[in-house]
């Protein structure tokens, strides 16, 4: 998987997991709230992995930034992406 694909999956499910958190906060059973709210967090905890594991210059393996656009070049080894 290539990190700009990783990086559009870790931005929708952080959304998701966000969109999924706000309407379990708002269910009326308190049973049914801590099991949407739990699906919400694994969502959003599936995301970072993905993107810790896969956010990373093919070359070198350093850390690409989560925020912004994907860089053309690695900060770290000046390789085009």
């Amino acid at each position: 998987m290539d990190h700009r694909k990783a990086r559009k999956i870790f931005w929708i499910c952080w959304l998701l997991a966000s969109v999924v958190m706000v309407l379990g906060a708002i269910l009326p059973d308190e049973k049914m709230q801590k099991a949407v709210i739990t699906i919400g967090i694994i969502i959003f905890i599936l995301g970072g992995v993905i993107a810790i594991c896969f956010m990373r210059c093919p070359y070198c393996r350093g850390s690409l930034n989560l925020r912004g656009f994907s860089p053309d070049y690695c900060p770290y080894c000046g390789k085009k992406i």
